[in-house]
């Protein structure tokens, strides 16, 4: 299914905005996502493994499993997971610090990076984003839905 552009921004928008929120509170976050059903209904996607501190690599390989099922069920069309990483400095960042959300549909596998700086405040985190930029990949999450 070919999923309109407006919809993947709304599945981007809603990572970006779910970790604005918590690196503001906190000063970072654990792995999250989100999907969009056939109907094309933005859900959030989230994995609970337990423990005090999960990895961070556990989390996200969890997510991309769970993704992987749901869409092997045809329950979803498009998927974008998020999480906090060092950006690789081929990319010349403006800061290392930098939101990732790995964005999938059918034909279409992207890394949206959002470099940010964050500063402790007494009311919370100020983070400023800088420009994102993107790194196409070749699609893998969506599987058969990648195939035109």
């Amino acid at each position: 299914m070919e999923v309109p552009s407006d919809k993947i921004y709304e599945l981007f928008n809603y990572c970006y905005d779910q970790a604005k929120s918590m690196l503001q509170e906190s000063g970072g976050f654990n792995p999250f996502g989100a999907l969009l059903t056939p109907a094309l209904e933005l859900n959030a996607v989230r994995a609970d493994l337990g423990g005090a501190q999960p990895d961070q690599k556990d989390i996200y390989q969890a997510l991309d499993k769970a993704l992987q099922e749901q869409t092997q069920n045809n329950d979803i069309v498009a998927s974008a997971l998020a999480c906090d990483v060092n950006i690789p400095e081929k990319h010349e960042p403006p800061s290392s610090d930098g939101l990732r959300v790995h964005v999938v549909s059918q034909g279409l596998s992207r890394y949206i990076y959002v470099p940010y700086q964050i500063e402790s405040g007494e009311d919370g985190n100020d983070v400023t984003f800088f420009e994102p930029f993107t790194v196409d990949l070749h699609p893998h999450i969506l599987g058969d839905l990648t195939q035109g």
